[in-house]
């Protein structure tokens, strides 16, 4: 096979432990009945053992030099389809056209991880589940519940059961990134909203962690509405008036939510 250049223009760092591309499949829960949409195919290490599930799979390389090595080693699996295209504006196009369950399955580049969140979250259909390798740093972010809370983390919680996986040290990846990564997953909960809460949720999240080291009722009166009585709310939550918006836990900014 043809060796190809990491671009550091598009994250590429490519995984080669195959102890831990196992690990991510099996993480996966990956059956044949599966369809799955890989993000960032790269030179297909991952892709072979989804492949290999018998698994249908979706595989969306942005990177056109990645084309004929991707065509050339999976022309004869039945199950592959490649899509040469950018997974911003190509997730949309998957909604669309896929009428069944899905998972999505990747190792992708750190600078995409929190804008592929918003797009899991934001869209409809869910995936069942979501399996990647992200940033160790910001794994621990989104899914250590001892840390203190941050916005990405809301709307993740309000979807998806987020778990860390493994870490995964940067020896294992080509080339050598400059920090270690992380294996996470996130199952969808299958909870339903009403589209008022949702939209209640949103602009009262967006307003609590405007300022995340400010007082959260100052944030609240400042950026969402200024004649509620927030102190009676927060005293009858046991949340104190001085809290900022990262110590409240998921569970108690839903009751705050609902309250307001």
């Amino acid at each position: 096979m043809k060796k190809i250049v990491a671009k550091k223009s598009l994250g590429q760092n490519f995984l080669n432990n195959q102890k831990i591309l196992d690990r991510i499949i099996e993480v996966g829960n990956i059956n044949q009945s599966d369809n799955i949409l890989e993000i960032g195919p790269g030179t297909g290490n991952l892709t072979e053992k989804l492949l290999n599930t018998k698994a249908n799979i979706i595989a969306v390389e942005k990177d056109q030099r990645l084309k004929p090595i991707l065509i050339d080693r999976f022309n004869q699996y039945s199950n592959f389809k490649l899509i040469i295209g950018d997974i911003k504006t190509y997730y949309q196009v998957f909604l669309k056209e896929n009428n069944t369950d899905f998972k999505i399955i990747a190792n992708i580049p750190y600078y995409l991880s929190s804008f592929l969140f918003r797009l899991f979250f934001e869209n409809n259909p869910k995936p069942q589940i979501v399996v990647l390798m992200i940033q160790k740093e910001l794994a621990e972010r989104i899914s250590d519940k001892t840390k203190q809370n941050n916005k990405l983390k809301m709307f993740l919680n309000l979807f998806f059961d987020v778990k860390y996986v493994a870490t995964v040290t940067k020896g294992n990846f080509y080339p050598v990134p400059k920090v270690d990564s992380a294996i996470v997953s996130l199952k969808y909960n299958q909870k339903v909203y009403s589209i008022e809460f949702i939209h209640k949720f949103e602009k009262i999240i967006n307003a609590g962690f405007r300022q995340p080291r400010k007082m959260l009722i100052s944030n609240l009166k400042s950026y969402y509405k200024k004649d509620i009585i927030y102190q009676d709310i927060l005293k009858q939550l046991n949340i104190s008036l001085k809290a900022r918006p990262e110590e409240l836990d998921f569970q108690t900014w839903i009751k705050l939510i609902d309250l307001i």
